[in-house]
């Protein structure tokens, strides 16, 4: 099976993240909390996960395992 490749998306409105179309921004799958993935960290490709924790001042923020991605995780390559 080939994987899809595009960037990550968060939409507000659906309360969801996708994997969405380089040049149009059109979402072509969605991610789900437990979904595995891979993002692009410099040139290698890292196994990873969408997970929810606490910033230094205790408010919530998304995180990706394995990486040092944090917060607003929009427009990172990534692939399914």
């Amino acid at each position: 099976m080939e994987k899809r490749e595009g960037l990550l998306t968060f939409d507000i409105n659906s309360g969801k993240f996708w994997i969405c179309d380089v040049e149009e921004h059109a979402p072509i799958t969605d991610i789900e909390f437990g979904d595995t993935f891979e993002v692009k960290v410099g040139d290698e490709w890292v196994q990873t996960g969408i997970e929810i924790t606490n910033d230094t001042d205790g408010n919530l923020l998304f995180k990706l395992k394995n990486t040092n991605y944090a917060g607003i995780l929009d427009d990172l390559e990534v692939r399914m």
